[in-house]
């Protein structure tokens, strides 16, 4: 229904009450802050294993074997572990790593390295082993 306002005469608006809207947006914010605390895990701690790719350690002979010191998620200065890999695959390791890494737990600054591990091709595959001398 409109009401007819004559020339000269002052339109009076009612003022918006904003008193609703800020109501449903306060109401709104703690439901999203509600659903960002609860988690909906279960507690349980889930891992999931990734085979490293066969390429990264195949060989066919001791020399094309090379030792590094992160074989996994952490190197082994930080906890991890060394191990042997086909010296033309650093790379391909790197990438599977940034894959299978993403969601890893924390590093902790404890030295594992050995000193005494070589790289050597057994059965077609990279192996560290320790060295005789």
């Amino acid at each position: 229904m409109a009401t007819a306002v004559s020339p000269g005469v002052a339109k009076v608006t009612k003022k918006r009450s904003w008193r609703g809207a800020t109501i449903a947006a306060l109401l709104l914010s703690a439901g999203l802050l509600g659903l960002a605390v609860i988690s909906q895990d279960d507690g349980k701690i889930h891992l999931e294993r990734l085979a490293m790719p066969e390429q990264i350690q195949r060989c066919t002979a001791d020399a094309d074997c090379a030792l590094v010191d992160k074989i996994s998620c952490c190197d082994c200065q930080s906890g991890g572990a060394q191990g042997a890999i086909n010296s033309t695959q650093q790379d391909a390791l790197r990438r599977f790593l940034k894959v299978a890494c993403r969601h890893r737990a924390v590093c902790v600054r404890v030295d594992t390295c050995q000193r005494d591990l070589v790289p050597a091709c057994s059965a077609g595959r990279c192996v560290a082993s320790v060295s005789d001398g």
